[in-house]
């Protein structure tokens, strides 16, 4: 899921991925893979319609039993002379005993033209059960079993069609400190054309939104079931599509 808050860039996955991960050795990156979790390095390009709106950057990287997934995303184009805007965050988590992902500390930056900057950090505490934020919002909420931030969720979904899981909900918990469901399921299998050449997908679809508006995520088994492209669709008026251009190994 990744969110753009930006008046061009509307959220393109609500809460789900857009990020490629490519399985990488010890050797080579510093950071081998942590209980199946590959580290990867991978760009984006972002179409408005058929216009280039902006290019995406997304990283993982662990040591130990402690994880950094980290998005940036900056306008180009007509986008940029008008808006330019610029998104960092990131999500810190942990592995439990299970191999599951426990969020710690989640941070989001962005920066535009106009009042459209905005700041939050949010700091979770699973064993207490509750989530606070800081930023230009300040709260505490409690939460109850696998609740997580929005970035984080993304790598959540991916672990999730990797599992070969066909029908997938999972809890995130927005700006406001309220908790949204987010519904996904398999709906098929396409060959997709990326700058990593054409790969074989799994197309999954959020299901129970609205009626006027369609997502849907591209994951390649021969990338570990990693999307390559994502697309947020609001009927009759726009289409949001992201496709890898490119991946370190």
């Amino acid at each position: 899921m990744m969110t753009f808050r930006l008046p061009l860039l509307v959220p393109v996955v609500v809460g789900l991925l857009l990020f490629v991960m490519a399985p990488v050795t010890a050797d080579e990156s510093g950071n081998g893979a942590v209980d199946g979790l590959p580290m990867f390095a991978a760009t984006y390009e972002l179409r408005r319609n058929n216009l280039r709106a902006a290019e995406l950057s997304r990283s993982l990287s662990c040591e130990d039993n402690v994880c950094e997934f980290r998005s940036r995303g900056q306008t180009v184009g007509l986008a940029d002379l008008v808006l330019r805007g610029r998104i960092n965050e990131w999500t810190r988590f942990r592995l439990d005993d299970n191999g599951g992902l426990v969020p710690q500390e989640y941070h989001y930056r962005q920066e535009a033209r106009g009042d459209n900057n905005e700041f939050r950090r949010l700091f979770f505490y699973p064993e207490e059960e509750r989530v606070t934020s800081r930023g230009d919002d300040t709260w505490e909420k409690s939460i109850a079993g696998e609740t997580m931030d929005e970035l984080l969720s993304q790598l959540r979904l991916l672990l999730a069609v990797r599992a070969g899981e066909t029908e997938m909900t999972f809890s995130v918990v927005d700006d406001d400190g309220e908790v949204d469901e987010y519904h996904f399921e398999v709906t098929g299998r396409e060959t997709i054309d990326t700058g990593e050449g054409s790969l074989e997908t799994i197309r999954v679809e959020r299901v129970g939104g609205s009626s006027k508006r369609r997502t849907r995520m591209w994951f390649a088994p021969d990338l570990e079931y990693v999307p390559v492209k994502v697309q947020h669709e609001r009927i009759d008026r726009e289409t949001y599509t992201a496709t890898l251009t490119s991946l370190e190994r």
